[in-house]
């Protein structure tokens, strides 16, 4: 699966069954970046890209919360965004329509690239990184957590429930495309829940940390 391409048709068809009709909740995702991040050290006063935002949940979380200088949400879909757009009251958050190929944002412009849980649908791995190189600043942060592949539930619900067709399981080893782009990359097993527990079968989220070399 990771050698296949991305289709937007597919993932279209998987989203469009259920469009948002209201700006969805976000507060209750902070644990998720406080329990393996210092998230004022990496936003504070910072130009973040968010790449595959979706209904803009952890973008405006970041951009209430973390004081960053600016916060751009980037989706494929401009219906999953149209929600928060409307109900936006921060100066500072943006919203684009673009893919995770072709980002709508110039070369070296960002401090920090985050992504919740959107590596884990691009097959084609490389590309995407590739771009988030291009648009990060010397020295830049691509920061964010995908599915603990090696968990049980997070195994379960790959195998037994339905997901986009462009989803595969993304391991610790295919992260050797941000090594390859020249990245230094650290990696965190973590649970929202259990601040402190990092097993690496017992937890349900992988944490990544790559600094543009």
């Amino acid at each position: 699966m990771k050698d296949a391409t991305f289709s937007k048709e597919l993932e279209e068809g998987y989203y469009s069954k259920n469009w948002p009709a209201e700006a969805v909740q976000y507060s209750h995702l902070e644990p998720y970046l406080r329990c393996w991040l210092d998230p004022e050290a990496v936003f504070k006063g910072k130009t973040v890209l968010d790449i595959g935002a979706g209904e803009c949940t952890y973008t405006r979380l970041i951009a209430e919360r973390f004081v960053p200088h600016r916060v751009i949400a980037c989706e494929l879909f401009r219906q999953r965004m149209l929600p928060a757009s409307r109900v936006n009251s921060f100066s500072n958050l943006h919203f684009i329509a673009g893919d995770c190929f072709r980002l709508p944002v110039h070369d070296e412009s960002c401090d920090v690239v985050w992504g919740g849980g959107i590596l884990c649908q691009l097959p084609d791995l490389e590309h995407a990184i590739a771009e988030v190189r291009r648009v990060l600043k010397p020295h830049g942060l691509y920061v964010g957590f995908e599915p603990n592949p090696f968990n049980l539930v997070i195994l379960y619900r790959y195998f037994f429930r339905h997901h986009s067709k462009n989803q595969y399981l993304l391991t610790p080893g295919d992260l050797g495309v941000f090594r390859a782009a020249g990245f230094d990359v650290q990696t965190t097993f973590f649970y929202a829940k259990f601040p402190l527990f990092r097993s690496r079968f017992l937890t349900t989220c992988l944490g990544i940390h790559a600094r543009k070399a």
